[in-house]
């Protein structure tokens, strides 16, 4: 496990800026559960593997007081140009935050960088800092496996989980998380994605 973030990070680390100049804008499919997602809040968000900060000021611009948590030195940095609120280095496996911290969690293609091993254990520290009745969005990749893919061009490895829709509603309902509705999207280069809202029970 160790190695897998080890690896994720140095690999965020070197591509920091080449990501955020190829992901700019918030897809559709998560911008048509925000607002049932704000909704849902009581409290500030957790912006869960926020990379360069688009979804974190994404929240911030709408009124939301929320927190970024990344693996990634370089795409914290990153995330400081765009967005003021605070930030914090880490991983999904050890949240350094108290029971019930926070009102919703939003985790845009986090968890697929954790083998599935070790994703009933991220759900559940993710289940702990919320609050009851707080929502959570969930986003991977649609598929079978796992495996190590290059970022083009550099000598950097990033790990990655694909998940069926069964798994994870399977998954948050193990974690003592109701999934609401989950939604596929289709990226410009044909990987098909799953995105789940659910709330805490």
């Amino acid at each position: 496990m160790d190695e897998v973030i080890t690896r994720n990070r140095a690999a965020y680390d070197r591509i920091a800026e080449d990501f955020a100049a190829r992901n700019p804008e918030v897809p559709d499919t998560y911008l048509a559960m925000a607002d049932e997602f704000q909704r849902r809040t009581a409290g500030p968000v957790l912006d869960l593997g926020c990379g360069p900060g688009r979804d974190l000021a994404f929240w911030t611009r709408r009124g939301t007081r929320a927190v970024g948590l990344d693996l990634s030195a370089a795409m914290l940095r990153a995330a400081r140009r765009r967005v003021a609120a605070p930030l914090v280095q880490g991983d999904l496996l050890r949240l350094p935050f108290q029971a019930g911290a926070f009102g919703g969690v939003w985790c845009s293609a986090s968890l697929l960088h954790l083998p599935k091993a070790s994703a009933p254990a991220a759900l559940a520290g993710i289940r702990r800092v919320l609050r009851p009745g707080a929502p959570l969005l969930l986003s991977v990749k649609e598929g079978e496996g796992e495996t190590w893919e290059r970022w083009p061009g550099e000598p950097a490895d990033r790990f990655f989980a694909w998940y069926r829709a069964e798994e994870i509603e399977g998954l948050l309902g193990a974690a003592g998380l109701t999934l609401l509705r989950m939604a596929r999207d289709v990226s410009t280069i044909g990987q098909g994605w799953l995105c789940h809202l659910a709330v805490a029970a």
